[in-house]
């Protein structure tokens, strides 16, 4: 594939401006990246703080709130109410564009000016600690998605009811501990499987049941660590492990995590994808680098979009209809949405933040049901179409510099400077993470854990090892959690356990966790895949896998000789699963 090769301002590295990437740009008038497609990633998710919540005033109102900006930011943070009140009108803050300073100055101004949600969160009910979610009835602590009931701690979910500690799933109920489930339901601590009901460890599971530290297995029921029993053997051998203990349940988890990983994996959770690359694809067509996405087309450089978006370059968070966009973060029902955040059934915006059924925006925030507008200042149409041309070659003769020698013209996503929130506020930290001193050697800002002023009354060694031994008093403790604050995963250091949680463990018969919601969120995502793409042959050595550790089951296509199919695989070559391209793993796994 023909293309321009480049080296990115930011880290340094080569990358290469595709034929059909050039073809995009000219097509929107655009002009071509001059960071890697990592580097454009991150820089998106640092406008996305969905877990480090603080305790505040709204600045309207000044009733007490939960909120995303951390004490003593300089941003006017409404409460919800406060915010879809008709006590402000944003227009009121409207300022006329200057030529003498950046763009991107200008803009940081108007951030810090014009009044924002303390949390995103719509049509909730009795859900006020949820962030980035919609659709969410008597939830706590979810992020990300739509449509969760009677959840908690859970983030990027679809459809999910009763669940607790569960991420990037849909359509699934009283599931534990799990990332990458599809239509389960009772299944705890498993990872990319679906249909699968009352199972234990799963690990690339299809229309399982009763199962207990299974891998790869379809249409099963009644096994143990993939040897079937009869279903008395296997109740017997449930008993025997006490999942209701956690000193039984971790010592079952240590046994899944040595024998699964004997097994091979496909080379992407990908289904039903044409001409794509990426991991966790379900139809998609024509989408390249892509990561976790579902019925899009035409899509590069992306993650997590969840239906319907065609022609995007660089968005996260976005579907539903979203169409022609490039460099978004979280959106519906756009089209010629370019350098945004927030931007949702609105056309022909240009670097905006949190608007609505808007259209021919420039430099706005927080508008609804306007259009013309430019850094919040109303227009008419023919004074904003000979105005934006100006800002734009101004742009591209005056721009935004960074300390690190960057510069930011027309064509940049918002500089890491002017983002509201530290490195490690943000998903940046849990999908790239950075130890404190990487991350302010590399320019971005880096924000120090609080002194917590609580009182931990119960320490994590002093938890009832068995479900059973734990009475409604542990409502009243303040749990010190085991990380202490010493990792990397956003610790809070101590948690309490809320009654719906507790009903939650007592109905399904779950131990107690020794640490933190965020310390649990951070192991989860350690199940994920990374967002990066390697080229590798697949490793099945025909009988044996290529290291010898996995006996085939079936002979395969190519016979006894090594398989010779390559593939872009997000498992790098260091990595200790034995990846297997589509025809032998579903040779193994039919």
């Amino acid at each position: 594939m023909n293309g321009e090769n480049k080296n990115c301002q930011k880290c340094g590295l080569e990358f290469i401006i595709t034929s059909e990437d050039t073809d995009f740009y000219k097509k929107n008038n655009l002009p071509s990246p001059t960071h890697c497609s990592r580097c454009r990633m991150i820089r998106r998710q640092l406008f996305r703080n969905e877990r480090v919540l603080y305790k505040a005033e709204c600045k309207l109102c000044g009733k007490g709130i939960i909120s995303q900006y951390s004490p003593g930011n300089k941003y006017a943070a409404y409460c919800i109410d406060c915010y879809a009140s008709d006590k402000w009108d944003a227009l009121s803050y409207g300022v006329e564009y200057g030529f003498k300073k950046p763009f991107f100055t200008q803009f940081d101004a108007l951030m810090k000016t014009v009044p924002r949600r303390a949390l995103y969160h719509d049509f909730t009910v009795r859900s006020e600690y949820v962030n980035h979610s919609v659709y969410v009835k008597d939830c706590y602590l979810c992020f990300g998605g739509h449509h969760y009931e009677d959840s908690q701690y859970c983030a990027q979910n679809f459809y999910v009811n009763n669940c607790t500690d569960v991420d990037f799933s849909m359509k699934s109920e009283f599931c534990w501990n799990s990332i990458q489930l599809r239509r389960c339901s009772r299944v705890h601590e498993s990872a990319y499987s679906e249909n699968c009901v009352d199972s234990w460890f799963l690990f690339g599971c299809r229309n399982c049941n009763n199962c207990v530290g299974c891998t790869n297995l379809k249409n099963a029921s009644y096994h143990i660590f993939n040897e079937k029993y009869t279903k008395e053997e296997y109740e017997q051998k449930l008993k025997e492990f006490n999942f209701r203990s956690l000193t039984s349940l971790e010592k079952i988890k240590t046994e899944f995590i040595k024998k699964t990983i004997q097994y091979p994996r496909k080379y992407a959770w990908i289904r039903n994808a044409v001409n794509s690359t990426g991991d966790d694809l379900e139809q998609v067509k024509e989408c390249r680098y892509c990561f976790s996405a579902t019925e899009d087309e035409n899509c590069r450089y992306s993650f997590f979009m969840p239906t319907g978006v065609k022609d995007a370059y660089d968005v996260d968070h976005v579907g539903l209809g979203t169409e022609n966009v490039c460099e978004l973060h979280s959106s519906f029902g756009g089209n010629r949405v370019f350098f945004g955040n927030r931007i949702y059934y609105s056309h022909d915006i240009f670097y905006s933040d949190d608007c609505y059924n808007c259209a021919n925006l420039f430099g706005c925030i927080s508008l609804r049901k306007k259009e013309y507008c430019i850094f919040n200042k109303q227009y008419t149409k023919g004074e904003y179409e000979a105005l934006v041309p100006k800002i734009i070659s101004h742009m591209n003769a005056v721009p935004y510099k960074e300390q690190a020698g960057v510069e930011y013209k027309f064509g940049e996503f918002f500089p890491i400077s002017i983002m509201p929130f530290a490195y490690n506020e943000t998903v940046a930290q849990e999908y790239f993470p950075l130890v404190k001193n990487d991350a302010v050697s590399q320019g971005f800002r880096w924000r120090d854990p609080e002194e917590r002023s609580y009182k931990i009354t119960m320490g994590f060694a002093d938890v009832p090892d068995n479900i059973d031994s734990v009475s409604e008093s542990i409502l009243q403790e303040i749990i010190g959690c085991a990380h202490a604050g010493k990792c990397n995963n956003q610790c809070t250091t101590a948690f309490r356990v809320i009654p719906s949680e507790f009903q939650f463990y007592k109905t399904i018969g779950i131990p107690l966790s020794r640490l933190c919601p965020n310390c649990r969120h951070a192991e989860r995502l350690n199940k994920l895949n990374p967002m990066g793409l390697f080229h590798r042959s697949c490793q099945c050595g025909g009988v044996f896998s290529q290291n010898g550790v996995y006996k085939n089951n079936t002979a395969h296509i190519h016979g006894g000789e090594i398989c010779r199919n390559n593939f872009e695989t997000p498992f790098s070559p260091t990595r200790p699963e034995i990846i297997y391209c589509e025809n032998c793993y579903q040779s193994e796994t039919a």
